[in-house]
């Protein structure tokens, strides 16, 4: 898997006591960069294209969401654009349950922007990840290879698929 640089930085703010939001195209990697960084931390995952987490995250109280959450100090929501309300949620995990840290992703900047601007106003590190960077790519598989396969990541493009 290719290091992003973004890496890094996201890791830099974990346990800071603010909301990490990945937002980017579908398939540039947020899912899997986030799973990258928890590798071999306890966290709860819940994923907004089950309609079980949906409803469950659409309008909480603050009691519904610490039963939800119970003892895990790190929560991943990913595909956050598709819960209704989703940034006063993430807004009442942020205020309420400090001790929690949380990361979100989203495929769509403009839908998941709109629910999370106004709730999360200083609550929020925000992140976007696009497709693998030419130095991402270098930093990889190094100088010489990268320059032989130059006409390949043209026509292919730079999406992560196109190196599995």
């Amino acid at each position: 898997m290719i290091k992003r640089t973004l890496e890094s930085q996201i890791n830099s703010r974990f346990g800071k006591g603010k909301a990490i939001l990945l937002i980017g195209p579908r398939q540039v990697g947020k899912t899997t960069l986030f799973n990258k960084l928890l590798e071999n931390k306890e966290h709860l995952f819940l994923n907004g294209d089950d309609p079980t987490v949906r409803k469950l995250l659409t309008n909480p109280n603050i009691e519904q969401l610490k039963n939800i959450i119970g003892n895990f100090k790190i929560v991943f929501i990913d595909e956050a654009q598709r819960i209704e309300n989703i940034g006063l949620t993430l807004k009442l995990i942020t205020d309420q349950l400090k001790d929690v840290q949380l990361l979100v992703s989203g495929s769509s900047a403009f839908e998941l922007n709109n629910q999370t601007q106004e709730p999360l106003t200083g609550r929020k590190w925000e992140y976007q990840l696009y497709p693998i960077s030419w130095n991402e790519f270098e930093n990889n598989v190094g100088y010489l290879k990268a320059q032989q396969q130059l006409e390949l990541r043209v026509v292919y493009g730079m999406y992560p698929e196109c190196y599995q």
